[in-house]
């Protein structure tokens, strides 16, 4: 008896005919029909992508920049707006202040710093000056508003009533201590200690104060305040910086000029014209200014670039208040 024949395998060796893969070649035409496929991979830190399903992406970021952006957000809530800034900057710019120290205050720029224990001769405020350095041949220096409008007019009412034919005002042997009868709200005693709190010089070591009138066409010529031992012969003490204060403004002249300003100023020196106001340079008088300069470097010998005059007075008058300071203690306060 013959054994029956079995159904031949296809070659590939599965066990799936003919008609099995045309059934499954129908059923993914028509899946086809019906599942759309992605155009675009998914982006990193997105997430899956669900087909066919609208999905928003979504930022990742660390706990740090989440903190970091909730910050930068609460900052910009706080930012005043253009129009309060722009008020607030009228409102300061209407804000008249007569001492540097007055403005200092209203800022509170130290509010946190309170001044510190002090000794016998020290201050128990702050002093508040601004400076601007003019030169450094010869060390000159600005002090803008160093004294009120009325300070000034107080010392020029006293000048007034002493003034001499030349236009000097207080003479030698005038201090704040022989001239207090006449000055009995202190003023020249306040001046003397603000100068030797910004000199950091005592009081003692300061001449009497010199107050000068000049009337238009009126000058100074150029010369030095300090004496040279070559001229005047050994001196017991120098001179070793002056501070001019201006009283009041002038329309026009009336600078100090320093001819021989510079490093290489002293090459002027030759042919000096001691009238002149055309080289170097000039200081305009403002009220309550004053001008701090030095008369000898600082090996102390003498500096022969603080060679100073006063300009002509074009219209208008000059007052000036001078005080000079020396190397040596002489006054009552030594």
């Amino acid at each position: 008896m013959t054994s029956p024949k079995k159904a031949p395998r296809s070659s590939g060796g599965g066990g799936w005919g003919t008609p099995a893969v045309t059934l499954l070649c129908i059923k993914c035409f028509f899946a086809g029909r019906f599942i759309s496929l992605p155009t675009a991979l998914p982006e990193a830190g997105i997430g899956p992508t669900i087909v066919g399903e609208e999905q928003e992406a979504v930022e990742r970021r660390s706990v740090l920049e989440d903190a970091a952006a909730e910050a930068d957000a609460q900052a910009a809530l706080d930012v005043p707006s253009p129009e309060v800034l722009a008020a607030a900057a009228r409102s300061l710019a209407d804000v008249k202040y007569e001492t540097a120290e007055e403005a200092l205050e209203a800022v509170g720029f130290l509010a946190d710093r309170p001044p510190l224990e002090h000794g016998e001769s020290g201050h128990s405020f702050y002093t508040v000056q601004p400076m601007q350095l003019l030169s450094l041949y010869p060390r000159a220096y600005l002090m803008p508003r160093f004294l009120s409008q009325k300070q000034c007019d107080h010392v020029i009412a006293m000048a007034e009533r002493r003034l001499a034919p030349s236009g000097l005002a207080f003479k030698a042997g005038d201090t704040a201590e022989n001239t207090r009868d006449e000055d009995p709200d202190g003023v020249l005693a306040w001046i003397e200690d603000k100068l030797a709190a910004v000199t950091m010089i005592p009081a003692g070591h300061g001449e009497p104060f010199n107050v000068l009138r000049y009337e238009p066409s009126q000058h100074y010529d150029s010369h030095y305040d300090s004496f040279s031992e070559e001229e005047y012969g050994p001196q017991f003490s120098q001179r070793i910086a002056t501070v001019l204060l201006y009283l009041a403004d002038v329309e026009e002249g009336g600078e100090t000029v320093f001819l021989l300003e510079g490093k290489g100023g002293l090459a002027r020196l030759e042919r000096i014209d001691y009238k002149a106001c055309d080289t170097g340079i000039k200081v305009k008088p403002r009220q309550g200014d004053a001008l701090l300069f030095f008369s000898v470097s600082v090996n102390g010998t003498l500096d022969k670039h603080s060679l100073h005059g006063g300009c002509p007075v074009v219209a208008g008058t000059k007052w000036a208040m001078t005080k000079w300071i020396r190397n040596r203690c002489f006054g009552l306060g030594c």
